[in-house]
């Protein structure tokens, strides 16, 4: 009886909702909470328009890649990166402030605990 009782697919239709509703609300919850680890860099998110297709980004000394990565994602249509930078101190942070479309916030916060960046960008 015990092992029905973690396994959702043995439950009833409206328990399993039930119980994914409560998951939701926790993850929006820690994610709610997260904001407090992020420190706003440039935040340019009032030049997002409506229809604007938006690349989230989370990144570490990612200095070599950083120019690729924009150009690419550009070409493909992004107009606006809303970004998070966990801490790099390979010049990152300097190239991001200078690129007209990129919104940054920093953290120094781990990265795991914040369920692999995922509460972050949530947030």
């Amino acid at each position: 009886m015990a092992a029905a009782h973690h396994h959702d697919e043995n439950a009833p239709g409206w328990v399993r909702r039930y119980r994914l509703r409560l998951k939701r609300k926790r993850l929006l919850w820690r994610s709610f909470r997260s904001r407090h680890a992020l420190t706003p860099v440039s935040d340019k998110t009032r030049l997002i328009a409506p229809t604007d297709i938006l690349a989230f980004t989370i990144l570490r000394n990612e200095i070599e890649r950083l120019p690729w990565f924009l150009r690419h994602y550009r070409r493909l249509g992004v107009d606006h990166f809303l970004m998070v930078d966990n801490g790099s101190d390979d010049g990152s942070t300097t190239y991001l402030l200078n690129q007209p479309d990129v919104s940054l916030w920093q953290t120094q916060a781990s990265y795991r605990e914040a369920r692999f960046g995922l509460d972050w960008l949530t947030w």
